[in-house]
């Protein structure tokens, strides 16, 4: 890693720090500028790494910057949650991010056959999966029903794609491919059962955890792809 590398990777554990402080001391401001400052210090430093190995990671490196700048738009939108307009904006943008991410993997399944048993089998899984969901989350407006299985389906796609990939080339890349998409799947899960039950007072908190955590072990994958 070179000096400009380290100093990034300082200000993303600088930031972390502080949210975490902000999180204990309830400081909302510091929380909001926290939040929308990690995923775009991750993007800097994801991007410079990658640099390291052109022209190959040319392609990896333009569908990286497009898909962490829509999820730092959709982080942003969504820190003002009060705004119903941004809200909703901020969560199509993230799936926008997820459409993104799957333009990129999906190119596995024109390297390798999958077997017709595995595609029924993950689809039953990912099916059962969402009617939990729904099940959990209580009677709800039917419009409140599609958009989570619309955006349930997007994530359990680009899992299928990152198994496959785990499946078929097994390496620490794949690993944390399929760990990050795994991760995304079950927030997108989380989040609708809690919008729509639990109410649990930490969601936000958790919610953005788990959505930089994904972001971070998709965009290291590639990463250790192209090396």
């Amino acid at each position: 890693m070179t000096i400009a590398d380290w100093i990034l990777l300082s200000l993303i554990i600088i930031a972390a720090g502080l949210l975490i402080f902000a999180y204990i001391k309830k400081n909302i401001i510091l929380q909001k500028i926290c939040a929308c400052l990690i995923i775009p210090l991750f993007a800097i430093l994801n991007i410079l790494i990658l640099r390291q190995y052109l022209p190959d990671s040319l392609h990896i490196m333009k569908l990286t910057i497009i898909a962490l700048s829509l999820v730092t738009i959709s982080t942003i939108f969504i820190t003002f949650e009060k705004i119903k307009s941004l809200r909703i904006l901020g969560r199509i943008i993230a799936i926008a991010n997820i459409l993104c991410w799957i333009t990129l993997y999906r190119t596995i399944f024109f390297v390798h056959k999958v077997p017709f048993w595995l595609t029924i089998l993950m689809t039953g899984l990912y099916l059962a999966g969402m009617l939990v969901s729904i099940i959990l989350a209580g009677k709800q407006e039917i419009v409140f029903y599609g958009l989570f299985a619309l955006s349930f389906a997007i994530s359990a796609y680009l899992n299928f794609c990152s198994l496959i990939f785990l499946c078929f080339e097994p390496a620490a890349s794949s690993i944390m491919l399929f760990a990050g998409t795994t991760i995304f799947m079950g927030l997108t899960g989380f989040h609708f059962i809690n919008q729509a039950k639990l109410k649990y007072k930490h969601a936000g908190a958790i919610r953005f955890s788990l959505l930089v955590a994904s972001q971070i072990l998709i965009a290291c994958s590639n990463i250790l792809l192209i090396r």
